[in-house]
């Protein structure tokens, strides 16, 4: 081999580690910005928690109501959040790394249709409790008819609801319904 070719190669060789480095540090600069973004994600549905919990506490007949269903909700908001932001970093990296994004996001719409008709009622359970809860129409320790069937309210989540009638009998009922 020649010298010119020999050059060529270290000459390519450099490019190609140039490059890589590049991608690195551009990397590990978004994983910085992202994990940045969490914590100011999180400072600020903290703050929001306070102000919520705050100015609907004055008006709850049961203490603790309010401070409850708001944790819940800005729960399942930190988790929606930093679920999507990481998505994103992982997708960006992915591309940074020189790999073609465009079949992962293909796939991932694809399998995301799919579980969607698949979990239709999951679903549905999911948003009605978020908005059961939201809207504060029932509370643990009410008594109420759900479906027909009456009693005390012992526990309320995102998907269920559960009644305990009068002879002591447990009730499970999805949100949905």
């Amino acid at each position: 081999m020649t010298a010119q070719a020999w050059d060529s190669i270290i000459e390519k060789l450099l490019i190609i580690g140039i490059n890589t480095a590049q991608g690195l540090v551009r990397i590990a600069l978004l994983i910085v910005v992202a994990y940045i973004i969490t914590k100011l994600l999180r400072a600020a549905l903290n703050r929001l928690e306070h102000f919520l919990v705050y100015a609907t506490e004055r008006t709850e007949t049961i203490s603790g109501a309010a401070g409850k269903r708001v944790r819940t909700l800005t729960g399942v908001l930190w988790t929606v959040g930093c679920g999507l932001l990481w998505f994103v970093v992982v997708l960006v990296a992915f591309s940074q790394m020189g790999l073609n994004i465009g079949p992962i996001l293909a796939g991932a719409g694809v399998a995301g249709l799919a579980v969607g008709f698949g979990a239709q009622s999951l679903v549905k359970d999911l948003v009605s409790g978020f908005f059961l809860i939201l809207e504060n129409q029932i509370r643990i320790g009410d008594v109420a008819i759900i479906n027909g069937t009456g009693g005390l309210v012992e526990a309320i989540t995102f998907r269920t609801v559960v009644l305990r009638d009068n002879a002591a009998v447990v009730h499970v009922f999805p949100n949905g319904s």
